[in-house]
């Protein structure tokens, strides 16, 4: 499937020429952020960790509370409400796990199409004809409900772009200052956002509109005459959701590190981060503000900070691959260059 430019895409390039825009296909650009990236990557999360170098300074107005990964951490809003927790990683039963697994994996070519079909700045819901993934989604769900829904991501090379495209959103003005930096350097960033489903769903449930939008194209998938497996509706344009940067060393990405800045008001009110007993997790407070810090134990990820900025109501979030050489020291300065 080819996809053509749009005017937001125009409208960017012609701002800076020399920008690269990107609509991709990776797993960063497929899952959103809806919840704070666990150690292990879960739907609508940030898969790609990312990392990087900082300068050796001396970090002021720090200090730690080392918990063990078996205790509850907790942090509070002003009003005494639970905003950000740790919690065990849950347990999933084996065939239960196995069901989901095989889902995520049938006709992926067809997933990876629908999900490139949503242009930077829209939404779409899309249904994928395959009779084993709709039996299992039947299954797993509990309920007819088939569709899927999908945003396309405005992704930019160019720093001072992204800050004006996030700032006209209302989103920070985010960058990690330079005497942060060593060998590591601006790669990209990127806007996501959420679909507005207010349509679509009602307490939780499916409305009419939502089997509506099924059924017309359930309709044309059975009228098909060729191939195709994928069938596409948009639906609400979609409003800005987070803002992400991405640093790397030279150009690998897997020595990279990612600050997220995530609205609060389209995430669940009480974020966790799941755990399991091989974890290190630690309360730190960074320039007056409590912020939940940890070094996993597996080979995905290798650090973890998030806190939530009440003033802006704000969450979030630093993650760093497993290919991250900086201390959680250098970690804790750079959270401090977005704390305000």
């Amino acid at each position: 499937m080819e996809v053509k430019r749009n005017d937001v895409e125009e409208k960017l390039i012609e701002q800076d020429p020399k920008s690269h825009y990107i609509i991709d296909v990776r797993d960063a650009v497929m899952e959103r952020i809806a919840c704070l990236p666990a150690k292990k990557p879960q739907p609508n999360m940030l898969r790609r960790p990312l990392v990087m170098a900082a300068s050796l300074l001396l970090v002021t107005s720090l200090s730690v509370t080392v918990y063990a990964a078996t205790e509850l951490i907790q942090i509070r809003s002003k009003d005494g409400k639970v905003v950000l927790e740790t919690k065990p990683k849950p347990e999933v039963s084996k065939e239960l796990q196995g069901k989901w697994d095989r889902l995520s994996s049938i006709d992926i070519s067809s997933s990876n199409l629908a999900w490139r079909s949503a242009l930077p700045g829209q939404a779409i819901a899309y249904y994928i004809h395959n009779q084993e993934m709709n039996d299992l989604k039947r299954e797993l769900y509990g309920e007819d409900t088939l569709l899927e829904f999908q945003t396309g991501s405005i992704y930019l090379g160019s720093l001072n772009v992204l800050q004006e495209e996030a700032t006209k959103r209302g989103m920070p003005n985010m960058k990690i200052p330079s005497r942060l930096l060593n060998e590591y350097s601006f790669n990209e960033g990127y806007l996501s956002f959420n679909p507005d489903l207010s349509d679509l769903f009602h307490a939780g449930e499916p409305t009419e509109v939502y089997y509506e939008i099924q059924n017309e194209l359930i309709r044309q998938a059975e009228a098909s005459t060729n191939n195709k497996k994928v069938f596409v509706k948009e639906i609400k344009p979609p409003s800005v959701s987070s803002v992400s940067l991405i640093y790397v060393k030279g150009s690998d990405m897997e020595t990279s590190i990612g600050v997220i800045a995530a609205k609060r008001s389209g995430m669940n009110p009480k974020q966790e981060i799941h755990f399991t007993e091989a974890d290190h997790v630690e309360k730190v407070l960074v320039k007056g503000h409590e912020m939940i810090y940890v070094k996993y134990a597996d080979a995905y990820f290798n650090q973890g900070l998030a806190w939530v900025d009440e003033q802006h109501d704000l969450y979030y979030h630093i993650s760093l691959n497993s290919k991250a050489t900086i201390t959680k020291e250098e970690v804790l300065q750079i959270a401090e260059s977005f704390v305000h």
